[in-house]
């Protein structure tokens, strides 16, 4: 069993992106860069969208409502994350996107005949990185729609824990800097039903928790909860 020690919950930091996967050669322009503040739209469902964006720093949230006005949290976004790539394919957004934080994203071309030359393949493989990423995140949400709660819970902390360590930042000691609630909907989940989740994990020793501050005391054991067949798994936590 890994044990971490135990230190003072780092608040985060400015993050970079690991090598070149998500930049281009040229500088960022800064008529390219959007600031969006905490709880401020990117984009809303149904309004015109123009091109994707690069997340450069903050978090951000997607969602949409469905047919009774309830909302549904599809994911977090990240820096070094695309978003809204339906603007490859579409002239309207299919969902609406809003900062967790205050957020930094840059525009990135629609149109791969709108990039430089010498950019073109490093631009179009982004894209094509964003969309396996979207898919890839698509998977991941239908797996984990017939996972116990438990399962889910650490198999996302591990997550947004790799989440941390590619953007250079303390990936066992972190602030959830989205409200519970959305991470709740986000995991199929009842507030009150992932706040026990979470007294369950640090009573396992696996996890330490300080209402949004976490640190994660046995990743080993986390990644076998996360990783048990479903039938250990609702076995275990009909004990807890």
């Amino acid at each position: 069993m890994t044990i971490y020690p135990k230190s003072r919950i780092h608040g985060q930091s400015e993050p970079h992106f690991p090598g070149d996967r998500h930049r281009l050669r040229r500088p960022i322009d800064r008529s390219d860069t959007r600031l969006v503040r905490r709880d401020q739209h990117l984009l809303q469902a149904g309004a015109p969208i123009a091109h994707p964006w690069l997340v450069v720093a903050g978090m951000l949230k997607s969602y949409r409502l469905d047919a009774d006005g309830e909302e549904q949290v599809l994911d977090f976004h990240v820096p070094g994350d695309i978003i809204g790539l339906e603007a490859v394919v579409q002239a309207t957004a299919d969902h609406s996107i809003i900062a967790l934080d205050t957020c930094n994203v840059r525009a990135l071309p629609a149109d791969v005949s709108a990039v430089d030359a010498t950019e073109a393949e490093s631009y179009t493989q982004m894209i094509i990185d964003g969309m396996y990423q979207e898919i890839l995140r698509l998977t991941r949400r239908l797996n984990m729609s017939v996972e116990p709660t438990d399962q889910r819970l650490a198999g996302w902390l591990l997550e947004f824990s790799e989440a941390q360590r590619r953007r250079g930042l303390k990936p066992y000691e972190f602030r959830l800097p989205m409200r519970r609630r959305d991470l709740a909907l986000y995991l199929g989940l009842a507030t009150e039903t992932l706040s026990r989740a979470f007294t369950r994990l640090r009573n396992r020793g696996l996890v330490a928790v300080n209402n949004y501050e976490i640190r994660i005391l046995d990743a080993e054991g986390l990644g076998a909860l996360a990783g048990k067949d479903r039938e250990a798994a609702h076995a275990d936590q009909a004990k807890g």
